[in-house]
């Protein structure tokens, strides 16, 4: 058995019921990843929503590893060790291994996902009004590249249905420069 399956409290990528109620639930938020348009380990992701009174919330969603790994095991040591993955012209370095990357901790949309998040709640000045952090579950609804993202600050009437943008995953849908939106 590879080091990494010794390593790590697997369950076959299926998140238990009682581990869900545990968490704070955002699966109803608009979530989308922004990253290279050819990544496959999605480790962050972030929303924003315009409130009813003015207000906005701004939350960022980072992949909970810690639930899949053992503390004090030799993955968490050699994972310690790596600090990061590492990108060369044509391979990446995972700082761990693929299962868990490109899987079971990649916030995939359309997937449950576990996450540590921060949500910020900001007034109509942009003043911080209110701050959150936590373990979340989450299900992105976009793997938006950089490019896309750039797109949308640079035309925010941008047509995303005329566009080669990725499919948005669930009821979320795009409006034109708003927010994607249900």
């Amino acid at each position: 058995m590879p080091l990494s399956h010794t390593c790590m409290i697997t369950n076959a990528g299926k998140i238990p019921e009682q581990e869900l109620a545990s968490r704070r639930d955002l699966r109803e938020e608009q979530i989308c990843s922004i990253d290279p348009l050819t990544a496959r380990d999605l480790d962050d992701a972030l929303h924003f929503t315009a409130l009813e009174n003015g207000d906005f919330e701004i939350g960022v969603h980072i992949a909970d590893v810690s639930y899949f790994m053992k503390p004090g095991t030799k993955l968490d040591e050699i994972a310690s060790r790596r600090a990061t993955s590492t990108y060369l012209v044509n391979r990446c370095y995972p700082m761990l291994p693929r299962l868990l990357c490109e899987n079971l901790c990649s916030l995939t949309e359309g997937e449950d996902r576990l996450a540590f998040s921060v949500i910020w709640r900001f007034n109509k000045d942009v003043q911080i009004i209110d701050e959150w952090f936590g373990r979340t579950v989450i299900r992105s609804c976009a793997k938006l590249a950089y490019q896309h993202a750039q797109a949308i600050i640079e035309d925010p009437e941008l047509d995303w249905d005329k566009c080669n943008f990725p499919s948005i995953h669930g009821h979320h849908t795009y409006d034109h420069g708003q927010s994607m939106s249900h």
